[in-house]
């Protein structure tokens, strides 16, 4: 039997029992409500505890206060239960009642549960309602790794990430740092749910090793489990900064050219007093309002946004030339960018106008037949003569 895709949580389900459930429901039945049901996880793993919780409302038309003497949840047609709790509480009218109960699952796939609430009024009787629930459960994975990096101000230190690839928690996470098969530290992690990392640093200034090995030891999924990294502590000064223009964009303007694009940082120090602007060259000058633009400071690994105006008279490309500060030394280099990729469409996508094209319907050469204009001002006067000839003959 195949079912329909239906939803992981079954919110708000917002049905007086006079009209839903499984039982037949008399007009002396109390005036009950299950206002919402939330699934927690809502993608829950095999043997990972699962919280169903219930709110139970006694609506305030009610004319009597109810007691809820059980609630469990039950495989349908059978009389397999996951879960049951007893003598939850009583419910007066217009007041509502939340209760959390819990179960685990040891096989994956779609469970179709029901969710039973039994509830008993003040003349003594019972009465029983049903509720749908479903909850798609999946096979834990487990998967996380190590990642080094140094800090740029501080190459003695070793920071160690571990980030969590897999689909469940992991949890009593300790790192320990290993050179010359000796523990030279350890250091420990919060649970770490799954897409989350977590961050620690290590003093490898004074370690007597050509490299230090990392090894995470965590539990997940009923088991423990291990990832390992080796890092070369003799090479962790960081690369100095370098700055170069990458996602070049080029658009022709009336006489000359934009270029856009971003100043990134490939190195792994800090960049500052960036400045780029158009270089000398045969045919290429800079022009108003972007000659030259400042872009400031540029993190280690991070990039910033730049915009440059040139005039270009026969010119195949346009020099860039780009200065900034690194380690307190500056730097300058230059960067040419290729206009052969330059083109009208991208000239009317910033807005600049473009001259016509020879033949085309900007063309006052073109064999198109004649302009838009024209043809628009010959209609108005036409119809314009049309209404002086019908208001004298009805005059």
């Amino acid at each position: 039997m195949r079912w329909s895709p239906l939803p992981r949580v079954v919110i708000a389900l917002l049905v007086v029992l006079s009209g839903s459930g499984v039982a037949a429901v008399t007009a002396a039945d109390p005036a009950i409500q299950l206002s919402s049901v939330v699934v927690t996880p809502d993608d829950p793993n095999t043997g990972e505890q699962v919280t169903i919780d219930a709110t139970i409302a006694n609506l305030q038309n009610s004319d009597t206060t109810v007691d809820v003497t059980d609630l469990y949840v039950r495989k349908p047609g059978t009389l397999q239960e996951f879960a049951r709790v007893e003598n939850v509480g009583s419910v007066a009218p217009g007041g509502s009642l939340s209760v959390p109960i819990s179960t685990t699952f040891d096989t994956p796939g779609q469970k179709r549960l029901e969710l039973n609430v039994g509830v008993r009024d003040e003349d003594g009787s019972y009465h029983s309602y049903t509720y749908p629930i479903y909850i798609d459960v999946t096979e834990p994975t487990v998967r996380a790794d190590l990642a080094a990096s140094t800090p740029t101000n501080d190459t003695g230190v070793t920071r160690i990430s571990l980030t969590n690839y897999g689909n469940t928690n992991l949890s009593n996470v300790e790192i320990a740092a290993v050179a010359n098969g000796t523990v030279v530290d350890r250091n420990f992690l919060q649970e770490l749910p799954p897409e989350a990392s977590g961050t620690t640093a290590f003093d490898t200034d004074a370690v007597d090793a050509d490299s230090v090995t990392f090894t995470a030891t965590y539990a997940a999924a009923g088991g423990n489990h291990t990832t390992t990294l080796a890092v070369d502590v003799d090479d962790e000064t960081p690369v100095p900064g370098r700055v170069r223009l990458t996602a070049i964009e080029v658009s022709r303007t009336g006489t000359g050219v934009m270029i856009q694009g971003d100043a990134a940082n490939l190195g792994g120090t800090d960049a500052d007093s960036v400045l780029v602007r158009v270089g000398d060259a045969p045919g290429v000058s800079p022009t108003p309002p972007s000659g030259e633009y400042f872009v400031g400071a540029v993190e280690a690994s991070e990039f910033a946004t730049f915009e440059l105006t040139a005039r270009t008279e026969n010119a195949s490309s346009v020099p860039v030339e780009i200065t900034y500060l690194v380690d307190n030394e500056r730097v300058t280099t230059t960067q040419r960018v290729d206009l052969s990729a330059a083109g009208a469409p991208s000239a009317r996508a910033v807005g600049v106008e473009n001259e016509p094209a020879p033949g085309g319907m900007n063309d006052p050469r073109g064999s198109g037949g004649p302009p838009l204009a024209l043809v628009g001002g010959a209609v108005v006067i036409l119809g314009v003569i049309v209404g002086l000839v019908i208001y004298r003959r009805r005059s």
